[in-house]
């Protein structure tokens, strides 16, 4: 019986390591020349890329002078997950602050079943995410006329 030596094809894996190397080097080169400008630590004048100019705005999102806009979304984030998170996102983008409501498990049960975690719970998930500035507990499950006066009113929301 013959045996079979497993061995390894080096000149593929010569040329994969080469291209890492290689690939390593450009990119790190093009992040010390895109920093060092930024920075003011470039020792030689480096033009400024056209395409970058309308990015760098978008980093500074502050508003001086305005009044903040205040968005409200309620749920009941009963076992959170992405679709939960991407709403937050997009509710937050409406706006400069989010304010979120968290339906109580009274409501919760009335409406759909028993939740799995607790109003405690679900607060604590909601207010973890990175959009959501405040959160009000016991919201209700249908937002009633008295509770969008209370909002308008004691929580200063501009949209719904």
């Amino acid at each position: 019986m013959e045996s079979m030596a497993v061995g390894y094809n080096l000149p593929n894996w010569d040329a994969q390591l080469v291209h890492r190397i290689v690939g390593g080097l450009l990119l790190t080169g093009a992040f010390l020349g895109i920093f060092s400008r930024y920075f003011g630590l470039c020792a030689f004048p480096v033009p400024v890329m056209p395409s970058m100019l309308p990015v760098i705005g978008h980093f500074s999102r502050k508003r001086t002078g305005r009044k903040k806009v205040r968005v409200y979304m309620d749920g009941c984030f009963d076992l959170m997950h992405y679709g939960h998170a991407n709403a937050l996102r997009q509710a937050k983008a409406l706006g400069d602050e989010l304010v979120v409501g968290v339906v109580s498990d009274a409501e919760i049960t009335e409406n759909k079943g028993p939740p799995v975690m607790s109003l405690e719970e679900r607060i604590v998930m909601v207010s973890a995410v990175k959009w959501v500035d405040d959160v009000i507990p016991d919201a209700p499950y249908a937002i009633n006329e008295d509770f969008m006066r209370k909002l308008f009113t004691e929580y200063n929301i501009d949209y719904i």
